[in-house]
Formats: C-alpha cells, structure tokens, sequence
C-alpha cells in the first residue's frame, strides 16, 4: 500500500497544473497521480493543431517536476474510501493519501451508431490512431 500526502484522480491538464502548483508551496510531500491513458499529462489543444502540421509528440507533453511524483498510468480508480482516505484501482492496489484531488475531465458522448468505426478525438491515443489510417 503506497501512501501520498497528494494524491490525484486524473491524468490531463488540470492534473498537470495541480502538480506544479503544489510543487510551488510544498518542494518534498509525495505526489500520486492515477491516470486512465499511457501517456503522461500533455496539452489537448496541439492535438487539433500543431501534430497535425508536423509538430513532435513531445511537443505535446507537460513538463512535469521528477522529484516525488509518481505516474501511475494505465490505470482507473475504482474505488474511493473518503472516509479512510484510501482509493483502490483497477489492479487492486491500494493507495492512501492526506489529500485528495478529483480531477478526471470529460469523454465524448457515444454515438448510438457506427460501433468501432467512428474514431473519438480526445486523446493522444485518438491522435495517433487517426493518424495512422
């Protein structure tokens, strides 16, 4: 069971800006954050934009402080226990924390047609899923 002073929902901007803000005021509490996409934060507007006129994937990424931030991703959160500051995910692994940040955005609404060949722009798996048609 890993324990974090911060502890954070979500893998996107807000995530990405809660992180450095913290890291503002407080230089050495643990950070976790718990994102459902394999790719660490990134910016979502360059994914419309700057990709798609040959800009580089990095380009894309957020920069994020290395000290005592650990990214989880991959992974949902599937369970949150408030009262024992305790949230479990996907895997069954168990992680405990001071504080707690829900910061988990938004999804395209699921159109009742077209299955699995309407492609969802969202992300930067969409991106490159796109991208390689």
């Amino acid at each position: 069971m890993a324990h974090y002073r911060y502890l954070i929902i979500g893998g996107g901007m807000a995530a990405a800006a809660a992180i450095q803000g913290i890291r503002e005021v407080d230089s050495t509490g643990s950070i976790g954050l718990i994102g459902s996409e394999q790719d660490r934060p990134y910016q979502r507007p360059p994914l419309s934009k700057a990709l798609w006129k040959g800009e580089p994937l990095d380009r894309v990424r957020i920069d994020l402080p290395e000290q005592g931030v650990e990214l989880l991703l991959g992974r949902t959160a599937s369970v949150l226990d408030a009262e024992h500051k305790r949230v479990v995910d996907d895997r069954g692994a168990v992680f405990t924390f001071d504080r707690l940040l829900l910061a988990t955005g938004g999804s395209p609404r699921r159109l009742p047609w077209g299955g699995d060949d309407v492609i969802y722009y969202r992300t930067l798996g969409d991106y490159q899923r796109l991208r390689a048609l």
